[in-house]
């Protein structure tokens, strides 16, 4: 009789436990799907920001895009090598006359997300009036900021497939 109690008292116990590992394994399965759904939810409204960006890259409308959805810490290191913060590249409207006639055809993106920082990795090819001008392998930083998708920095590579590159040094760079 005694046996009987323990081997009961153990398949008790033994199934307790099996009830609450799986309960916690139910949970952990919950916040897996919850983290993901979170995920593909952060990369839509990362896409959306890139796509917001690249739309406010004109010469009347970076002002205000600037104000609003680029972080204070913002920094560019171009293709060309020249490295701007956000006065500097507010400054240097001939760089961005040359985004705003130009257009561009993205393709090979990637959109990662670490909690409040996104990052876009991807390939442009560039054209003007049709003619294709080069190829730049880019990584678009974006960091969350009370809800809102905030361009944090750029850095873009010319391709080995691009012809050589033109120059958009304005005044304020040294040669």
């Amino acid at each position: 009789m005694i046996m009987t109690k323990i081997f009961s008292l153990k398949a008790i116990l033994f199934f307790c436990l099996l009830l609450i590992v799986g309960c916690s394994q139910i949970d952990k399965s919950k916040s897996a799907i919850t983290k993901s759904n979170d995920s593909e939810l952060a990369k839509k409204e990362l896409d959306s920001a890139f796509k917001k960006m690249w739309k406010n890259l004109t010469l009347t409308k970076v002002p205000e895009y600037f104000k609003t959805d680029v972080s204070d810490n913002f920094f560019t290191i171009n293709a060309d090598g020249i490295v701007q913060n956000k006065a500097e590249f507010l400054a240097d409207t001939k760089r961005i006359e040359m985004l705003e006639i130009l257009s561009f055809e993205f393709f090979d993106q990637q959109i990662k997300v670490y909690d409040n920082v996104g990052i876009i990795n991807g390939r442009i090819k560039a054209f003007s009036e049709g003619t294709y001008v080069g190829e730049v392998f880019y990584t678009a930083i974006f960091v969350k900021d009370n809800n809102v998708w905030k361009y944090e920095n750029w850095q873009g590579t010319w391709t080995i497939d691009s012809p050589p590159p033109p120059s958009f040094i304005s005044g304020n760079e040294s040669k």
